[in-house]
């Protein structure tokens, strides 16, 4: 078994984009993301404001599991723009409901609200309990079976594309 098939064994190799839509994120076995740390030399893609740098899978050896995060990418096709997921995850329930009466089914599907909308009380960010990227993603499922969840849409990160 691969280095980085080992290290990301957690997570799921396929997640949908939407509970509403059909496309599919697909986990990609060519690079990898490291959060919370500066970039270093060889990064190929940069997100900078979230402190989120892509390397190539031949150097996820070098790079300390202690000092940050590290995560697989996906991507929507096979040559896809790589996208980072940061273990948020956005819900929205119907418009008659608020998210913190369903506090309790979230906590139970194993996740917490991480932000509130104050404009829409029925949509919110949610994060896994365990704060673990992996358990975010294997449970959108779990949170799109929900009674009065409409749509649950995992946050994955790419570079800006630049207009010509």
């Amino acid at each position: 078994m691969s280095d980085s098939a080992a290290r990301f064994s957690d997570f799921p190799k396929t997640v949908k984009a939407s509970s509403a839509g059909t496309n599919t994120y697909h986990l990609v076995d060519t690079h990898f993301a490291v959060h919370g740390a500066p970039p270093a030399s060889g990064s190929t893609a940069n997100l900078a404001a979230e402190q989120i740098s892509v390397y190539p899978v031949e150097r996820l050896a070098e790079m300390s599991a202690d000092a940050a995060r590290i995560t697989p990418i996906y991507a929507l096709t096979q040559a896809g723009t790589h996208a980072v997921p940061t273990g948020l995850v956005f819900v929205r329930l119907a418009a008659d409901q608020k998210l913190a009466d369903h506090a309790k089914q979230l906590r139970d599907a194993g996740f917490e609200i991480a932000q509130a909308m104050e404009q829409a009380p029925n949509a919110g960010w949610l994060r896994a309990a365990s704060s673990s990227v992996a358990d975010a993603l294997a449970g959108v499922e779990r949170l799109a079976a929900i009674p009065g969840v409409e749509n649950v849409e995992p946050q994955m990160l790419s570079q800006a594309a630049r207009k010509r």
